[in-house]
């Protein structure tokens, strides 16, 4: 899925040093949103918004004009999102070894809340 790389790559390229932050956001249930067009929600998050749910134990990422040509929801699993992330932050962990530590502990943390394999 080309356009969740992007997104990662995205919040990598943007927001380096809120990194660790989107991180701990995302062990707390709460999505994160590089702009008002490129966004990720939890499901028990989207419940409060009272939208048109999604099903329970998944991440939907919202992709609106301008940012893609055609409006774009994509909705994956737990073990989907943690498989993207973990991808995404253990290379930023190995490029930055004074915080690979402290990286690494947020997978964990994040791994064990999604009730996720690795």
């Amino acid at each position: 899925m080309e356009i969740l790389e992007t997104f990662f790559n995205l919040i990598f390229a943007w927001r380096e040093n809120k990194i660790k932050d989107i991180l701990k956001s995302f062990c707390s249930f709460e999505g994160y949103a590089l702009n008002e067009e490129m966004c990720c929600y939890f499901s028990p998050e989207w419940k409060d918004y009272g939208l048109e749910y999604f099903g329970e134990d998944k991440v939907l990422f919202d992709f609106q004009a301008p940012a893609v040509d055609e409006d774009k929801q994509i909705v994956i699993s737990y073990q989907e999102f943690y498989d993207i992330v973990y991808k995404y932050y253990s290379e930023y962990a190995r490029q930055h070894s004074e915080e690979q530590d402290e990286i690494m502990r947020l997978l964990a943390e994040l791994k064990n809340k999604l009730n996720v394999k690795q």
